[in-house]
């Protein structure tokens, strides 16, 4: 049966949205200011959009033109897709120095301009109960002002942006940086199912081994080893018996997760001989 994880599932709690006019980008590239990590600070040429229409979200929509080759008599015989392209979206809600830049723009600061193509570099930021996943675009985005809510008594100005984004050499649109992925941890095992036979007044030393778990592993026992031999908190069974016995021990290891810490039991015999 599939493996199920509900915490690969994307429930975003929060956006932003950062862009850089692609004039102050030297040579278009945007790499220098691309995070290194989600836990960077993200570099202060960056322009913060401010507050977003959270029901509206980002959203992206993939275009994809497909076209169908009919022949003799066999219709789609064969298709072909052209021309994959990505927009994306935001509708800010601030009236700021960064807005400005691209809501009808005009030839001074208090000026408004009809509608025309700006272009920025986009960074979208977002965050689910501590997953972050950073997209950046490559290339510049054009920026089309797409709907206006005008000014309305009592009604919530906003901007609603539409950001075409252009593919990269290699055909990519974002650049992404992510909070890394967890591995699954084994559940911790253990391995030995059996120990050699000891015998009196000749030294004995065996490990018992276990797998999986986190970090480092404790080891305890309940029950009573034959006299001279002891468990150390490393699972080394060792000493130098000094008397017979096939008494079962119940071993147990315990590994360093945090908050809560697995363990794991097992009996095992352990017999020394005359």
């Amino acid at each position: 049966m599939a493996t199920v994880n509900a915490d690969a599932t994307r429930i975003w709690d929060g956006a932003e949205t950062y862009v850089i006019p692609v004039a102050d980008v030297p040579n278009g590239d945007i790499a220098p200011y691309v995070p290194a990590s989600v836990n960077a600070t993200i570099d202060p040429k960056w322009l913060f959009v401010g507050l977003q229409d959270a029901d509206a979200g980002v959203p992206i929509t993939p275009e994809l033109e497909i076209v169908h080759f009919d022949g003799f008599g066999h219709p789609r015989y064969r298709s072909k897709a052209r021309r994959g392209s990505v927009t994306t979206g935001f509708t800010a809600f601030e009236d700021n120095a960064v807005t400005r830049k691209f809501v009808l723009p005009g030839s001074a600061g208090n000026r408004i301009g009809a509608p025309k193509g700006t272009r920025f570099f986009v960074l979208y930021r977002f965050e689910d109960e501590g997953y972050v996943d950073i997209l950046v675009t490559p290339r510049p985005a054009l920026f089309e002002l797409s709907s206006h809510s005008g000014k309305t008594e009592a009604g919530q100005e906003s901007y609603e942006m539409t950001c075409h984004h252009a593919n990269d050499a290699n055909g990519d649109v974002f650049i992404r940086v992510e909070t890394a992925a967890t591995a699954p941890v084994d559940d911790l095992v253990i391995t030995t199912t059996s120990l050699p036979a000891g015998v009196i007044g000749t030294p004995y030393s065996q490990t018992l081994t276990a797998t999986g778990g986190t970090g480092a592993k404790t080891w305890t026992k309940t029950g009573t080893l034959p006299t001279g031999l002891a468990l150390s908190t490393a699972g080394v069974l060792s000493g130098t018996p000094t008397a017979a016995g096939t008494p079962s021990i119940t071993f147990t290891v315990t590994d360093s997760a945090t908050p809560t810490a697995d363990t794991a039991s097992k009996s095992i015999t352990v017999t020394v001989t005359a």
